[in-house]
């Protein structure tokens, strides 16, 4: 008589039990691995971030203006620019002046020679107050001299003593403001340039304050108004963009030891 042996396995009660203990060894490991992953990649982007800051100071002081910012789309003064190609776009004035097509747009990348996209394969989004980028010589778009403008300012002042070939002077105040939450407090005001990583939910569901941060004329958003504050997951009022912006008094202090103003 032939006795058949049971072979060894799993029952499917207990095929059950394993995956279940699976699923929850997975289920508490993988949100930390997203909040690593997360932090990984602010990490990065800041550090493009105070790459970028660096890399603009150098520019000034090299060409005693800020750079342009590259066109986002073919509208305005950048109907005859090449959007999106990393280049600033500039546009010809009266006599011998060159001024920005834009205020906002994106970081000229390729122009300063820095890398296109954030950690999240976004474009950066840059702001410059166009009186601190007049070309040649510092020409206003009428092709006279630029005249600086005084601190929490905008337009002509008479802003003195001006330097040749310089596009602003000790004196020049910029017009960016930096709040802590949409319609909020002062977090920096004066502010001649921003640039602005959007994070990672970049155009899904912006709350309010990552909406002021777009600087691209959408409602509730006020031209040259950003909000600065610490990173939120919460629903509806999250917050994950990351920033830097010119120093008024940094780039003061910079462009004097190195002997350009006043």
């Amino acid at each position: 008589m032939r006795i058949i042996s049971k072979q060894p396995g799993f029952s499917l009660i207990e095929l059950a039990i394993v995956l279940f203990i699976i699923s929850l060894i997975l289920g508490g490991l993988l949100p930390p691995l997203a909040t690593q992953i997360e932090q990984r990649e602010r990490e990065k982007t800041q550090d493009q971030l105070d790459e970028i800051k660096e890399v603009i100071y150098g520019y000034v002081l090299q060409n005693r203006y800020f750079p342009c910012p590259d066109c986002r789309d073919n509208t305005g003064n950048c109907a005859a620019a090449t959007a999106n190609d990393g280049i600033e776009d500039t546009i010809s004035g009266v006599g011998t002046s060159l001024d920005c097509a834009t205020e906002a747009g994106n970081l000229p990348w390729s122009s300063l020679g820095v890398r296109e996209n954030d950690a999240w394969a976004q474009r950066f989004t840059y702001r410059v107050y166009i009186e601190f980028a007049d070309r040649n010589g510092g020409s206003d778009s009428d092709g006279a001299p630029a005249s600086p403008v005084a601190p929490g300012t905008t337009g002509s002042t008479g802003c003195s003593p001006t330097t040749s070939g310089v596009s602003f002077a000790l004196c020049s105040g910029g017009n960016i403001t930096i709040l802590d939450s949409d319609g909020g407090a002062n977090v920096a005001t004066n502010v001649p340039a921003i640039v602005v990583s959007h994070g990672g939910n970049w155009d899904e569901d912006p709350s309010d304050d990552e909406d002021e941060n777009y600087d691209d004329g959408r409602a509730g958003d006020v031209a040259g108004t950003f909000v600065y504050r610490d990173f939120s997951s919460e629903a509806g009022n999250g917050f994950d963009d990351l920033m830097t912006w010119i120093s008024p008094h940094v780039l003061r202090t910079r462009m004097l030891d190195a002997g350009i103003l006043p």
